[in-house]
């Protein structure tokens, strides 16, 4: 099993690093990438810390690498699963994960994950390219994750659904 765990580690993060280095600028089969920016996105919320009850999605930096974190406050054990998806294709980064948590790609543009929480901090990272929407959808011990429960960019801003969609700004000249 141990032979196995780490060969699908080390396979997987020699696609993850195939993606990264040998990818041009659209995924297989795009003419053009969408102009814009991923506003309202940029910076840590304050509740994304190990304890809070809930999910945060974000970006340290101005650019197209999302962090998705989630935590259950106390050390009973939460279950968050959803999806994430996108127009363009994602590209993985590091994972933030414990044992038994999984993340399981489907394709190029969809993400299934299932944290399994007892009061720390599970998640993952992600990149977009070529993207103009993302779309995630997550759940807690089965229920849709209330609205006030997440929080995207620095500015904690809660989204109007759950699932939700960010979708890329174009700026006008």
């Amino acid at each position: 099993m141990i032979k196995r765990f780490l060969a699908s580690t080390l396979a997987g993060g020699l696609l993850v690093a195939g993606a990264i280095v040998g990818s041009g600028s659209t995924p297989a089969g795009a003419t053009e990438c969408p102009d814009g920016s991923w506003t309202d996105t940029v910076g840590r919320p304050a509740e994304a810390v190990s304890g809070m009850t809930g999910a945060a999605l974000f970006r340290l930096a101005d650019n197209d690498h999302y962090r998705l974190r989630v935590s259950e406050a106390g050390r009973d054990r939460a279950v968050f699963t959803g999806t994430i998806t996108t127009d363009g294709a994602l590209v993985f980064g590091r994972r933030h994960l414990e044992g038994g948590d999984l993340t399981v790609r489907r394709d190029g543009n969809r993400v299934v994950f299932r944290f399994t929480n007892y009061g720390g901090v599970d998640g993952l990272d992600f990149g977009l390219r070529c993207a103009s929407t993302l779309r995630v959808s997550i759940k807690m011990d089965g229920e849709p994750l209330a609205t006030d429960l997440v929080v995207i960019g620095g500015d904690s801003a809660h989204p109007d659904t759950n699932p939700f969609v960010i979708r890329k700004t174009v700026a006008t000249v």
